[in-house]
């Protein structure tokens, strides 16, 4: 298991090229992780932006948290030091919560699909977060 897997973190390359042409590169390269093709650019020009003279995606990292929030952007990808700058970056943004701290923003939903919002819960005197690992075995 990598040190990115290891933070539950899941990984995903996007680029303009086919699908046909990202088998290939995977197989070639063996890639551990996913790669999407954008070939209609719908995904690069609302998150990298299109380099004009090569008709192809900017290299640019985004780290998006379970609410959807995007919580860090590295728009300065270092290919050889990927890998270990997404590790830095994930250790970032991941929670490490202190007693006395202001807790964590979120919005999650209920089973009947209302949302729930921390910050809109300010008038509750207190707001228990019980986590548990899964429902074992419901979908």
């Amino acid at each position: 298991m990598s040190e990115i897997e290891k933070t539950g973190t899941v990984v995903f390359g996007v680029s303009v090229d086919t699908v046909e042409s990202h088998k290939k590169f995977r197989d070639d390269e063996n890639f551990g992780f996913s790669l999407l093709a954008d070939t209609e650019f719908d995904v690069s020009k609302q998150y990298s932006g299109i380099m004009e003279r090569f008709n192809a995606s900017n290299r640019v990292t985004f780290i998006i948290d379970k609410a959807g929030y995007i919580r860090a952007i590295d728009k300065d990808v270092k290919v050889r030091t990927h890998g270990e700058d997404v590790v830095k970056m994930l250790g970032n943004v991941l929670p490490k919560i202190e007693v006395g701290e202001m807790a964590p923003e979120f919005i999650a939903f209920d089973s009947e699909e209302k949302q729930y919002q921390l910050s809109k819960l300010k008038d509750k005197k207190h707001v228990a977060l019980v986590f548990y690992p899964r429902d074992f075995g419901r979908s």
